[in-house]
């Protein structure tokens, strides 16, 4: 790669590019899956109608976020019914390919929201070291690949994991 070329440092490559390479890190994912679902069925939540808030952190171009936000949507169906709204809000640095997400949130042929009205995916370009929604209002959070960019661990979480 050219220096013409080389996107500047902490900036992802764009127009797809991650997600042309993305199933190495969508297997090493996968292996998380039954946590998720453990998660989502555990979750505690209202008897309302107010939206299901998930916050997927490091969402990069998209690709690897389908299968466990399809999860996490499949399985909050059978607690909350096809009417209760859901919004996934897909998270990463204000410098990621966004048009590379939102053109696999809406042409994906294994895309998340495809045959649910009530879902609804969004964006937010922010790191997720700040605060990016508001205190109390997620429901469910999930980061698979992009804690491997942190620069040291915080805190040590019992019963989570990561492989590096």
């Amino acid at each position: 790669m050219s220096d013409e070329t080389r996107p500047p440092h902490g900036v992802m490559e764009g127009k797809g590019a991650y997600n042309k390479y993305a199933a190495l890190p969508a297997g090493g994912a996968s292996l998380a899956l039954p946590f998720l679902e453990k998660a989502v069925c555990n979750l505690a939540l209202d008897p309302g109608d107010r939206p299901v808030i998930i916050a997927d952190y490091g969402s990069s171009q998209g690709k690897n976020s389908l299968a466990p936000m399809r999860l996490a949507v499949t399985n909050l169906r059978r607690r909350i019914g096809r009417t209760r709204p859901i919004v996934v809000f897909h998270i990463d640095q204000p410098t990621n390919d966004f048009n590379s997400l939102f053109d696999v949130l809406a042409t994906d042929p294994d895309r998340y929201a495809r045959d649910e009205p009530n879902v609804f995916p969004c964006a937010i370009g922010r790191s997720f070291y700040e605060r990016v929604l508001p205190p109390d209002s997620v429901h469910l959070e999930w980061c698979s690949y992009a804690a491997v960019w942190l620069s040291r661990v915080p805190t040590r979480i019992p019963g989570h994991f990561i492989w590096v």
